[in-house]
């Protein structure tokens, strides 16, 4: 049941965000707003990739964990 809300969560966020990038390169609008918004996701995607490179590299030595 998990699996399958995760599943459909995931096909959801996909299918949304391709008909926002179809809709973003089929519909005109100003050239300067297209670039001004790739630049602005490009910048929140790297940053967001940067911190979870850098939680994954940091190994946490003080806190034991027991499962």
């Amino acid at each position: 049941m998990k699996n399958l809300g995760i599943g459909l969560t995931v096909t959801g966020f996909i299918l949304l965000l391709g008909y926002a990038l179809y809709n973003f390169f089929t519909i005109e609008s100003s050239l300067i707003l297209k670039i001004s918004i790739g630049a602005i996701v490009a910048g929140i995607v790297l940053a967001l990739l940067a911190l979870i490179m850098e939680k994954m590299s940091v190994e946490d030595k003080e806190i034991e964990r027991r499962y």
